[in-house]
């Protein structure tokens, strides 16, 4: 991946060296790099893909959430209102953006991430933000809640894309930025929150990896971060008791074990086709949290594997023309920023599967455009629009981004 995207930024500048600087002097009329055009229709096919998942969504949350709504709000349609309200608040904000020149979100890059931050710390004070289940994960504005940590995904993807398009990894400005994230990653966890903490350093590692850096440190960095995450698990009863019933879920079935027995029996349950429509027997009251970290699982039970298979031959699709659309693109913050944003929301994806058949302990991330969840939705689709911005790029490099401050000594293992 490093290979590609170096080698296309070296085409455009000796395209540009070859046709000759003479020939831009003589022709006033032509095009500034400084301010290149922006044109082009957005990547349809990608627009079908989510779309046609976040319709899957809207139906899949209906269905889950209906006994329970039914039952707290007398109204088995009040989870899905609430959802199609969000729905189209993203749907409004990824098109609104998609027609955003997405360089112009470089100057947004440290803003965001310190008002990310600052909202991270309101989590932790007391009397501000609102704790559920024994996480304190979201703030309250007025009649509604608002989940910080989710637009710390966006603002990691962001800070680290605009400092890697113009220095090496090793530079003081990505450092800084380093730092930055693993404050944000650090936060996440005490919330605790070790599943969207786990998301925010997987996009970091993700895109360093991608700038091409040194193997051998990318791994170490792994292999420390994994000793540091394990050291933390054995101080948490909670997540350790996911462990162990992850290895072995009847060890406590009436506790820990409970989440993932009743999933595993849903997903048996639907077989092939799946038993219909509206007719999961696990979702009324037997698995926990069925219309948000769990509702592939309500999808096996209903739609069975045909059902299953759809949903992830979507987002194989949405990833391959996420990372098509990062290969087209015209500069390195675009490639990056397509990169970051894709890796996101299919790495995201995988893992909730990979929780709700047993692959993986439970982490407590949702499935993006199907689960319920107002700042995800919201969020996901704002950052499918700076894709798709990104893919509407029909300019040339940007002035910033043809003289990037990369030093000539290129430590080993660097842009291969």
């Amino acid at each position: 991946m490093s290979s590609k995207i170096l080698s296309a930024q070296e085409q455009d500048r000796w395209r540009r060296r070859s046709s000759g600087g003479s020939a831009r002097n003589s022709d006033s009329t032509s095009v500034s790099p400084s301010t290149p055009e922006f044109r082009g229709a957005i990547d349809r096919t990608l627009v079908g893909v989510v779309l046609s998942l976040c319709g899957f969504g809207l139906m899949a949350v209906y269905s889950a959430s209906a006994p329970e709504a039914q039952e707290f709000f007398q109204d088995s349609t009040a989870l899905l209102r609430k959802q199609t309200i969000f729905f189209v608040i993203g749907i409004f904000a990824m098109f609104t953006i998609s027609r955003y020149d997405y360089r112009k979100i470089k100057k947004f890059a440290w803003p965001l991430a310190i008002i990310s931050l600052v909202l991270l710390c309101l989590t932790m004070v007391p009397g501000l933000s609102v704790t559920t289940m024994g996480s304190s994960r979201w703030l309250s504005l007025g009649p509604l809640q608002f989940q910080p940590s989710e637009m710390c995904k966006v603002a990691t993807i962001i800070l680290l894309s605009s400092g890697l398009s113009k220095y090496f990894w090793w530079h003081r400005q990505i450092l800084c930025r380093l730092v930055v994230i693993m404050l944000m990653a650090g936060i996440v966890i005490k919330q605790p929150d070790l599943g969207t903490a786990s998301m925010i350093l997987s996009s970091l590692l993700v895109l360093i990896f991608a700038s091409g850096t040194n193997f051998v440190l990318l791994g170490g960095s792994i292999v420390g971060g994994f000793i540091l995450v394990w050291h933390h698990i054995q101080k948490t009863p909670y997540q350790m008791a996911r462990i162990e019933t992850w290895l072995n879920p009847y060890l406590h079935p009436q506790k820990e074990g409970w989440n993932i027995i009743q999933a595993q029996y849903a997903i048996s349950a639907g077989g092939i086709w799946g038993l219909g429509f509206g007719r999961s027997l696990q979702k009324l009251y037997y698995l926990p949290v069925q219309h948000a970290d769990f509702i592939f699982a309500v999808v096996a039970e209903e739609f069975g594997l045909v059902g299953c298979s759809l949903i992830v031959g979507l987002f194989a699709l949405l990833g391959f023309h996420g990372f098509k659309t990062a290969l087209a693109a015209k500069t390195l913050f675009g490639r990056f920023l397509a990169i970051g944003i894709t890796s996101a929301i299919c790495t995201q994806a995988m893992v909730n599967m990979m929780v709700t058949t047993g692959l993986v302990p439970v982490t407590g991330i949702t499935l993006p455009f199907i689960s319920y969840g107002g700042t995800s939705i919201v969020i996901t689709l704002s950052m499918v629009g700076i894709l798709l911005s990104v893919s509407r790029d029909r300019g040339v490099l940007a002035e910033d981004e043809d003289n990037p401050d990369f030093s000539d000594d290129q430590p080993s293992g660097g842009f291969a």
